[in-house]
């Protein structure tokens, strides 16, 4: 067991210092360049106007948690995914909670300061399920969308990222005529680090 433990350390030391000395080679990259990780996740304090039916209901809030990973493909232009989006709202005995998967592509407008200013799309799924009384109910649809913000260094690899998102979210039961879901909008605040 010792020996296991002791062979496992000194392959990772290798690796570090493989990494290091493959990195003092090569110039270091500026955020926003091709072949850059950004990987993170964002807060949001959310206002969601409900939709049953084509009919609009009243406004309700909630706080939500959104991770993130994205890939910058070429200089500016990242491809992005929200994996696992998740919030809950409880009123009274009911709660609904939402998960989605959102694919989100950017754009990151580089500038001479510290200050990265972003333009994202939003589009994927979301699957709701309300629980009531012991008994839930689930449904999924099509959920779209877009993200404006900035993002700004506050490390050497840190971004503090603050933005208004809006999503168009629609969770139809199947052979519905009008549209049942929500609309969101969302002040998001959250921090990513890259690589």
């Amino acid at each position: 067991m010792r020996t296991s433990v002791t062979l496992c350390s000194l392959v990772m030391a290798f690796v570090v210092c493989a990494a290091g000395v493959s990195a003092q080679g090569q110039p270091r990259k500026r955020f926003g360049t091709t072949g850059i990780v950004e990987l993170g996740g964002s807060g949001a304090f959310t206002a969601t106007q409900p939709v049953a039916g084509g009919n609009t209901g009243s406004w309700v809030y909630d706080l939500s948690f959104m991770p993130y990973a994205g890939y910058f493909v070429a200089d500016g232009f990242e491809l992005g995914i929200n994996p696992a989006g998740v919030s809950v709202t409880t009123v009274g005995d009911t709660s609904t909670v939402r998960l989605r998967i959102l694919l989100a592509p950017s754009y990151n407008f580089h500038t001479p300061t510290m200050i990265t200013p972003f333009v994202e799309g939003l589009a994927g799924l979301t699957s709701s399920s309300l629980m009531h009384g012991g008994s839930s109910t689930s449904v999924a649809g099509f959920t779209f969308g877009g993200r404006v913000g900035i993002k700004s260094a506050v490390t050497e690899r840190g971004m503090l990222t603050i933005g208004v998102q809006y999503l168009r979210i629609t969770l139809n039961a199947k052979g519905a005529g009008s549209r049942s879901g929500s609309n969101e909008l969302a002040i998001a605040a959250g921090y990513t680090v890259w690589l």
